[in-house]
């Protein structure tokens, strides 16, 4: 089976960036980007995903409150939070919600694809 990763950011070429650097990195996973909170939450709630990369800050709810409904629809699933606008007690509220990873932007690409493999099943 392979591995499927919902990417969640309003920023369409940093999205689109993600989408392409992965499908390059991991050719056999199947890659579907989200512009939103509302929209990511649609389409897990009729798909299942391996991984989900989504950005802190998004117009209508954030990155937060995607992942209390990421929980209610799928409670395992690894989930890297990526953020320029970082804080430790945003950091604190993430790792309560049960977030995988927590990714400070900028980031180098290479340690994203790394991260990524890291936590795709195996």
């Amino acid at each position: 089976m392979h591995p499927r990763i919902l990417i969640v950011d309003d920023e369409e070429p940093l999205a689109n960036l993600l989408r392409q650097s992965l499908l390059l990195e991991i050719p056999e996973c199947h890659v579907v980007v989200a512009g939103s909170g509302e929209a990511a939450l649609s389409r897990l709630a009729v798909e299942n995903y391996d991984l989900i990369i989504a950005d802190l800050r998004m117009p209508g709810f954030d990155g937060l409150e995607l992942i209390k409904g990421v929980r209610y629809l799928d409670p395992h699933v690894p989930i890297v939070l990526m953020t320029g606008f970082g804080s430790e007690e945003v950091r604190r509220e993430a790792h309560a919600l049960g977030v995988s990873r927590y990714v400070d932007k900028p980031f180098g690409m290479a340690e994203f694809l790394a991260l990524v493999r890291e936590l795709l099943p195996q």
